[in-house]
C-alpha cells in the first residue's frame, strides 16, 4: 500500500482486536496437482457455534470453506519471487473485473503471517488515479511521502518486494536474524479493489468514471480465507493479520472473521500506517462517504448495532465491539505521528466534503491536507482511551520519520533510532508477539 493517496486505512482500523491459540508444524497441502487456482465456496461451511477466541452470543463470520491450496499454485509470466507461489482464486476480482488472489510463502513454520497490501483507495476520478484497478499495477514511487508517488498507479505486478525494486526489506527479509517473521509461512494479498479490502458494493458508480467498479474486497477476502483456513488451521497456532495504510485498515476490518475462520489457532493485528479517530478527529462527512461509496455497512458485523450511526460517524465503534467479542483480542499500531500521506487522504473531508465527489491529490495537495496536529492528536487519544485495556501496543515515531509513510516493510523496521528509546520496530514486533504490549515514542 502506497502512493500519497490515501494510505487509507484510518478510520475503522482501529477496529481491531486478537487473540491465541493451537498447534502444530505445516503439513503439505493436499489439495490436487493443479488445483491451486481453484476457488469457490467448496461444500463445507463455517463451524457451528462460537469458537473458542469468540464470547458466546456473537454471530460467527467464518465464510463457507473450500480445498486446501496445492503446493503448485497458478503459472506467471515472469515467475512468482523466489520461494513465493501465485493462486489466482475463482471469483475474486480486482475493480475493473479481471482476476486476483493472493501469494504463499511455504516453511516448516507452526506460525501464519498474513500480509494486506494497501494503494490509497477509489473514491473520486483523481483518487481512483492513485489506486491500482488491477493486480498488474502499483503505485509509483514508495509511498514513503506525499511526493513520493507522483505518478500515481503505473504498469508493474503487485507481488513481494514491489516497491523496493524487488529486494525483500523489513518483514519480507528472511534472511534478517532479527525479523521475528523470519521463519514463518507468509501469505501476500495484493490490493486492486480501492475499498481497502473491504468493500461490498459490485457495479458501483463513481461519477466522472465512465465503468462500473467492483467494490468486493470483503466477497474476495472471503474467498481466500476459505482457502487459507483448510490449509493451515491444522499446522499453525498462530496468525498474524497486518497489512500497511489501507492494508493496515482492512486487516483492522477484517479481524472478526479471520479469527473466527480460525477457531482455536489465535490470531493477532498488526496496522502499519494506518489507524482510526474518534469523530472529533476524523470528520463525520468523510466516513458517511465511505459507508455509502463501497457500501461498508453491510460488510460489518450484523450484530455490531453500534458501528452503524445514523449520521455516518463511530465507526471506531467497531474496535469496542471487537474487544467485547473477542475476549483475548491484541492489537498494535505502528506509526509516524504525522503521516502526510494519511492526512492527504483525510483531505477528502475539507469544507465539509464539499469537494468529495471532485477530489484531486495534486490539488488538495497544493490547497492544504489535513492539520498534523490534529492528526497527531487523534493517535495519541487512541493510546491514551484503549492503553488501559491491557489489549493495545503503539509504536509512534517523530523527529526524521515525522511525516513518513508505512515502515514494516522497510529497512526502518530494524532501525533501533527509529524511536527515542533505541527500540526497533522489530524488537517492538516480538515483544507483541509474546505478549508484552509496551508503547514507544512520544
Amino acid at each position: 500500500m502506497n502512493s500519497w493517496t490515501l494510505r487509507v486505512v484510518p478510520a475503522l482500523t482501529l477496529v481491531l482486536g486478537l487473540a491465541m491459540m493451537h498447534c502444530g508444524p505445516v503439513p503439505p497441502p493436499n489439495g490436487t496437482a493443479g488445483t491451486g487456482g481453484q476457488g469457490g465456496t467448496g461444500s463445507s461451511g463455517p463451524p457451528p457455534g462460537n469458537p473458542p477466541h469468540t464470547n458466546p452470543g456473537f454471530t460467527n463470520l467464518a465464510p463457507p470453506m473450500g480445498a486446501p491450496l496445492d503446493r503448485i499454485g497458478t503459472p506467471l509470466n515472469p515467475p512468482a519471487p523466489a520461494g513465493w507461489t501465485w493462486y489466482q482464486i475463482d471469483g475474486a476480482m480486482c475493480r475493473d473485473g479481471s482476476p486476483t488472489g493472493f501469494y504463499v510463502r511455504y516453511t516448516s513454520s507452526n506460525k501464519l503471517l498474513v500480509y494486506l497490501e494497501g494503494g490509497g483507495a477509489c473514491t473520486s476520478p483523481g483518487f481512483c488515479t492513485y489506486n491500482p484497478k488491477n493486480v498488474n499495477e502499483r503505485l509509483a514511487g514508495d509511498g514513503e511521502t506525499s511526493v513520493g508517488s507522483i505518478g500515481g498507479a503505473v504498469p508493474g505486478r503487485q507481488q513481494p518486494g514491489v516497491f523496493a525494486g524487488g529486494v525483500m526489506q523489513g518483514i519480507f527479509d528472511t534472511a534478517n536474524a532479527a525479523n521475528p517473521f523470519g521463519s514463518w509461512n507468509m501469505i501476500y494479498v495484493p490490493y486492486c479493489t480501492g475499498d481497502v479490502h473491504f468493500g461490498s458494493k459490485p457495479n458501483a458508480t463513481i461519477p466522472g468514471l465512465p465503468t462500473p467498479q467492483q467494490f468486493v474486497g470483503y466477497a474476495n477476502m472471503k474467498k481466500f480465507v476459505g482457502r487459507w483456513v483448510p490449509t493451515f488451521q491444522s499446522s499453525v497456532n498462530h496468525v498474524v493479520l497486518t497489512g500497511s495504510s489501507a492494508g493496515a485498515f482492512a486487516a483492522g476490518l477484517n479481524y472478526s472473521m479471520v479469527q473466527d475462520s480460525f477457531g482455536s489457532v489465535h490470531v493477532d493485528v498488526l496496522m502499519d500506517a494506518g489507524v482510526p479517530f474518534k469523530d472529533q478527529y476524523m470528520p463525520v462527512c468523510m466516513q458517511q462517504r465511505w459507508r455509502n461509496t463501497w457500501n461498508l455497512n453491510d460488510s460489518l458485523p450484523p450484530d455490531c448495532t453500534e458501528c452503524r450511526q445514523a449520521d455516518g460517524g463511530g465507526l471506531l465503534k467497531v474496535a469496542d465491539f471487537l474487544i467485547r467479542k473477542h475476549p483475548n483480542t491484541k492489537l498494535g499500531i505502528v506509526s509516524a505521528l504525522q503521516d502526510d500521506v494519511m492526512r492527504l487522504f483525510f483531505s477528502i473531508s475539507n469544507n465539509n466534503c464539499a469537494g468529495y465527489d471532485t477530489a484531486d491529490p495534486v490539488i488538495n495537495f497544493i490547497a492544504g491536507i489535513f492539520p498534523g496536529d490534529q492528526y497527531q492528536a487523534g493517535l495519541l487519544a487512541i493510546r491514551s482511551d484503549y492503553q488501559s485495556t491491557g489489549r493495545l501496543g503503539t509504536y509512534y515515531m517523530g523527529g526524521a520519520n515525522l511525516i513518513k509513510h508505512q515502515h514494516i516493510w522497510r529497512p526502518r523496521f530494524y532501525e533501533n533510532f527509529a524511536s527515542p528509546t533505541g527500540v526497533s520496530i522489530a524488537q517492538w514486533t516480538s515483544q507483541l508477539l509474546n505478549g508484552q504490549m509496551t508503547q514507544v515514542g512520544p
